[in-house]
């Protein structure tokens, strides 16, 4: 009975341990904890892409108040103002800055492509608005119209800011983005057969007032999203 009694405990001494090791070596698995890990991971790369809110408010607004004093100050030729003029372009580099200071800011948080990806799409603002301001002088030094000159260098900045959209959109399957930007770039081409100083209130208006709808959309879809 005895070796009986040692062979139990002697069993049971020598399982204790195994079973310990099995214990902390394989925990069970927790499916909702792993959803869990995954759902964080993916707000975390959301929040750190660029807002839809912001970049549609910044420009929108940039574009209601710069082009709507181009129109109001508009003489009979319609050429506007050069205190007009001089705000609006002012507002048109404190917008392409702020972009790329919050696309830049907002991919911090990225690593690898993610973060390359947004680091590019940030300078890509500077690069086209560069670009555009380099057309427009070398149309006026090439001898172009007032006239020509600025019906293209607008059509030519909503093009830039319309293909910028589209891109951001395609980047992050962001459709309001996406939508935003054809509507930028039709909006640009169309402004430019309104002519002077038609092509300021079009621009003011559609363009401007489209984007502030748009970042008025997604900020309330936003809200809605958390809550649910």
């Amino acid at each position: 009975m005895t070796g009986d009694t040692d062979g139990t405990v002697g069993d049971r001494a020598g399982d204790e341990p195994r079973d310990a090791e099995r214990g902390r070596g394989d925990e069970p698995f927790d499916p909702a904890q792993a959803l869990a890990v995954i759902a964080a991971g993916r707000r975390s790369a959301v929040a750190a892409y660029p807002s839809g809110t912001f970049l549609f408010s910044l420009w929108g607004t940039v574009w209601l108040v710069g082009y709507g004093l181009m129109w109001l100050s508009a003489n009979d030729d319609g050429t506007p103002s050069g205190l007009a003029a001089g705000v609006a372009i002012t507002l048109g580099v404190l917008g392409t800055v702020g972009t790329l200071w919050h696309v830049l800011h907002r991919s911090r948080g990225l690593v690898g492509t993610s973060a390359r990806t947004g680091a590019l799409y940030g300078w890509s603002w500077g690069i086209g608005f560069v670009t555009q301001a380099l057309i427009v002088t070398a149309l006026a030094d090439a001898g172009a119209p007032p006239e020509v000159s600025a019906l293209a260098g607008n059509a030519l900045a909503a093009l830039v800011v319309g293909l910028l959209y589209l891109a951001g959109g395609a980047l992050w399957d962001d459709l309001p983005m996406y939508l935003l930007g054809a509507w930028i770039a039709v909006v640009g081409g169309a402004s430019a057969h309104v002519g002077l100083p038609g092509t300021y209130l079009t621009m003011s208006l559609a363009g401007g007032g489209g984007m502030l709808v748009a970042g008025t959309y997604v900020a309330v879809r936003g809200r809605r999203r958390r809550r649910a």
